[in-house]
């Protein structure tokens, strides 16, 4: 197939679709939001960032609805995803991309407070938005979930990161329980990226050098961008990849 072809086959293929992106207005989530718009799809836009999400309304006007929301708060999720359904008519796909790293604290200086935080926001808002996405399919039959996972999910992550990389690991149990209680109309994976050029890593280790300096333990020797981690959501979502549930697929240049 032609690149030209292969384009506009990529841009039908989400046509009449309705995808919701949690963490959808900055990073990895962003490029994702972006990705399924130019597909074709509707899609809804949670964040916590108003700045970010005035942006994409005015870059998108009506394929986007974007909403303030705060993943670790269940209420919040189910109004939010009511409106969704009561304007769009239900949820078609949806990419569980919220997501922090947290403070960096070790078994020494552990944090019960920022423990708990980084749990409500990585782990326990899958379970919440899963669930209001599950119950509100509208008239979509064939629907899919992709949640962000980690190489840190097998890797541990670096020193001071352990409840975020314990959250990660967590995301892929779940992608295998929410797979098989879903199926068969819903198909549910994960994607693992590994260190990828994002606000956040700057936001973890304080200091562009250090960033820049993590590509000399990735074989490509450099940093994923958020456009290929996008590539990789967007395909898993996608009938492209109809027969594949429970997987966990690694974005991580190698490691």
């Amino acid at each position: 197939m032609s690149s030209t072809a292969s384009e506009t086959a990529s841009a039908s293929s989400f046509d009449g679709r309705v995808a919701l992106v949690t963490g959808g207005a900055s990073g990895i989530g962003r490029a994702i939001t972006e990705k399924l718009v130019a597909a074709g799809a509707r899609v809804a836009v949670w964040d916590v960032r108003e700045d970010r999400l005035a942006e994409l309304a005015d870059r998108h006007g009506e394929r986007v609805l974007t909403q303030v929301v705060d993943v670790s708060d269940k209420a919040q999720v189910d109004a939010a995803a009511d409106l969704v359904q009561s304007q769009w008519g239900g949820i078609a796909h949806l990419v569980n991309n919220a997501g922090i790293i947290g403070k960096r604290m070790t078994l020494a200086d552990l944090d019960a407070g920022e423990l708990e935080r980084v749990l409500s926001v990585n782990l326990k808002s899958v379970f919440y938005v899963t669930a209001a996405f599950a119950t509100r399919a509208g008239s979509f039959a064939d629907r899919s979930v992709v949640s962000m996972a980690s190489i840190a999910a097998r890797t541990g992550g670096m020193v001071g990161n352990m409840a975020y990389a314990a959250t990660k690991g967590a995301i892929v149990t779940l992608t295998h329980a929410f797979s098989k209680e879903l199926a068969p109309h819903v198909r549910v994976n994960a994607l693992a990226p590994g260190i990828i050029d994002t606000e956040i890593q700057l936001d973890s280790l304080g200091d562009p050098a250090a960033v820049a300096a993590l590509a000399d333990v990735i074989p490509l020797q450099r940093l994923g961008a958020p456009a290929e981690v996008a590539e990789a959501a967007v395909w898993l979502l996608s009938p492209a990849s109809s027969y594949i549930s429970a997987s966990v697929l690694d974005v991580a240049g190698g490691r």
